[in-house]
């Protein structure tokens, strides 16, 4: 079996274990143990400690803005900056969850990646975790010429109003913008609730109401601060959009681009035939991960 061969085995048989195991995980999760999401969240990470990333990686953890971060490296590279929101549904996630993301983008791009751990909800509703993601950019862009921006899924989220907040308020916004699998519309009618199913996902949709709701809070799932993608995208960097053909958050890939496009933004976009929401957690085993990491790369280079 060629190392490609042995790629491809291992790729078809984490998506049919994620696939399979979709339906039972989730009756195990909400009928029979009930799980919360702290209980999630302690899954979450015990399992990333399996996927500790390159062994001449490292993750350092610091405090910026009052706010502890994980800063990953490959070896001792000291590069330019670039901030990682994490997703996991505002509930769940953790530098330690993407270290191993860290250290491949550390490795392929010359660069250290700052990833806050943003205080999370249920316990924690907006605009707390929001505000610990803009006081650690505020300050990073203090210490930096530029600092380059991503967020994945409930991070993109983040990221996006983050930079909408920059814009309105006359602060440096990032020099590129990087948004993964967003989920940018927390509104229950929103596309991608309305339209997609969720067999390539181990939530659903009515995990989506859930965790959007205990962000959320008081306001209103309509309002931008929480729903970027009905804010303006007016003034945006110049972004690069991926998500997975097959994601339930796909709808809210595609509206954001027709919102770039509109707006004039200059943006490039990816679109992977069949991964599983989170793909991007484990590029040094499957190669849509790689693939779509090595993307984000070619952008930020």
């Amino acid at each position: 079996m060629t190392n490609s061969d042995l790629s491809k085995y291992i790729a078809n048989r984490f998506n049919d274990i994620v696939v399979s195991g979709h339906a039972i995980a989730v009756r195990l999760r909400r009928e029979i143990v009930g799980a919360t999401p702290q209980q999630i969240r302690i899954a979450f990470e015990g399992v990333s400690r399996l996927n500790p990333g390159h062994f001449s990686g490292s993750m350092e953890y610091v405090s910026i803005a009052g706010v502890k971060c994980g800063i990953a490296r490959f070896k001792d590279v000291k590069g330019p900056k670039v901030m990682w929101i994490h997703g996991g549904g505002f509930s769940f996630g953790s530098a330690q969850v993407y270290k191993a993301t860290g250290i491949y983008l550390a490795r392929h791009f010359g660069c250290e990646v700052i990833m806050p751990d943003y205080k999370l909800a249920p316990e924690h509703t907006y605009p707390e975790p929001f505000e610990d993601c803009l006081n650690v950019y505020k300050e990073l862009i203090e210490n930096n010429e530029s600092i380059d921006l991503i967020g994945d899924s409930a991070g993109a989220n983040i990221a996006s109003a983050l930079v909408q907040t920059c814009i309105k308020d006359g602060i440096q916004i990032p020099r590129k913008l990087v948004l993964l699998s967003p989920w940018l519309d927390l509104c229950k009618t929103s596309e991608s609730n309305s339209k997609n199913n969720s067999v390539h996902s181990p939530f659903d949709k009515l995990d989506l109401i859930s965790f959007s709701r205990e962000y959320i809070g008081s306001i209103s799932d309509k309002d931008p601060r929480v729903s970027p993608l009905r804010g303006s995208f007016e003034g945006f960097p110049e972004t690069h959009v991926q998500a997975s053909k097959e994601e339930f958050l796909l709808d809210d890939a595609l509206l954001c681009i027709n919102k770039l496009e509109k707006a004039r933004v200059s943006y490039s976009s990816y679109f992977e035939e069949n991964a599983i929401h989170g793909w991007h957690l484990v590029p040094d085993f499957i190669p849509e991960a790689s693939r779509s990491m090595n993307k984000v790369v070619e952008f930020l280079k």
